[in-house]
């Protein structure tokens, strides 16, 4: 079996920490789940997480026109490397939002103060509230904390103008809010306004889930390079000797930091591949095992420059999750621009923009490269099985 077949243990929302919110999500969840994840105005997102055997799914966010809740909250360990974070952590209802962490600390709370709701609702929803009196914003929204400092639970929400960054409250608008009735108004809304609905839906016959289809790998390059540091390496051997030796979690041998094709913190607004900004395991198709022929992009994204990487050979026995990427475009446009703005000779962010984009461009999936590319790297975004690692180098280079 693949590690690729694996299928995820699906996780409900089980906390009951910040009851009854708690409580009303997992209605909610196992309301949407016998209709299939198939109910009239309400979108459902699935979040798959998870290493080697040890693979989880569960609801992620649930949206309607006027609700929306994410979850992303830890309620337990599930094994010695991931936590369970199937429970809700923020919900969305008119004018209102709210946070819980699993910690204790907050909660926090978020009060629209106004003029237009319909206007605003989309960007209360969606947007991140930080600074608003700071960064000269309108006034549209208070925020609270709880009332005890540091992870300690609250019985009260009051305000927190975040060292005069945030509005303070005005008039009537609340100064102290208690949790408890807090967490009951959210609960009763979501009954009336969403388990219910939910409900008023017939239930609908299970459908299995579609397999994962593996794809046989017919790639140009049958062997590929990469780096990989001590730890993955240890792992990785004893995989391939008796990978019942290990932990389910660990039953499987990716390797590397998944080195992003593009940085996230540039925000390139240009439209660009969907998988532009994953992590990948960069490998090169060409430079035979030579760590001097290593190009500088794969040594930089996976080697470990403290203590040194070992030189791993890749034999994809899969086509499933691995792109091609030309890396030559990113260099010919770099020194284009270097040219451009000549006698300055550092790129400014909009400039690096420009060269990212460039390459992110020609990422294209391996079943669909047609060859041409000057500088070809490979990108793996899957785990791999310890039967398509080839070889690991004995010897360590920095």
């Amino acid at each position: 079996m693949s590690v690729l077949t694996i299928k995820p243990r699906f996780l409900y929302p089980r906390s009951r920490q910040y009851y009854p919110i708690d409580l009303m999500s997992e209605k909610i969840v196992r309301a949407l789940e016998k209709r299939n994840w198939e109910v009239p105005e309400i979108s459902v997102e699935f979040c798959t997480y998870g290493s080697g055997e040890e693979k989880f799914k569960y609801v992620s966010e649930i949206k309607g026109k006027d609700f929306k809740m994410f979850f992303a909250r830890s309620q337990g360990q599930l094994c010695q490397r991931w936590n369970d974070s199937a429970a809700i952590h923020e919900i969305w209802i008119p004018r209102e939002q709210l946070e819980v962490f699993s910690d204790e600390s907050g909660p926090r709370y978020y009060l629209y103060v106004g003029e237009d709701w319909e206007k605003e609702k989309e960007w209360f929803f969606d947007s991140v509230k930080v600074n608003s009196k700071l960064n000269g914003e309108p006034r549209r929204y208070l925020m609270y904390e709880g009332d005890k400092p540091g992870k300690v639970r609250s019985l009260n929400l009051i305000p927190d103008n975040d060292l005069g960054r945030e509005y303070d409250p005005e008039g009537d608008e609340p100064r102290i809010i208690s949790l408890k009735d807090l967490y009951q108004r959210f609960a009763d809304y979501l009954e009336k306004n969403v388990l219910d609905y939910i409900l008023s839906f017939p239930e609908k016959e299970p459908v299995a889930e579609v397999e994962q289809e593996l794809i046989p790998y017919n790639g140009p390059w049958k062997l590929l390079y990469s780096l990989c540091d001590a730890i993955d390496r240890e792992r990785i051997t004893e995989g391939k000797k008796d990978k019942e030796s290990l932990q389910p979690e660990n039953r499987h041998a990716y390797f590397g930091r998944k080195g992003r094709l593009v940085p996230v913190d540039l925000r390139i607004s240009e439209e660009l591949p969907e998988k532009a900004d994953e992590g990948f395991i960069w490998t090169s198709p060409n430079c035979e095992g030579n760590i001097d022929l290593m190009p500088k992009h794969v040594r930089f994204n996976m080697g470990d420059s403290w203590f040194g990487s070992y030189i791993v050979t890749i034999s994809p026995k899969y086509a499933n999750d691995i792109y091609v990427v030309d890396f030559a475009k990113f260099e010919e446009t770099r020194m284009r621009l270097f040219d451009e703005i000549a006698p300055r000779t550092t790129l400014n962010t909009d400039e690096l923009k420009i060269a990212y984009a460039e390459y992110a461009k020609t990422l294209v999936p391996i079943t669909e490269y047609k060859g041409g590319y000057k500088d070809p790297i490979v990108l793996i975004e899957r785990e791999l099985d310890f039967d398509e690692i080839a070889w690991i180098s004995e010897e360590r280079f920095k």
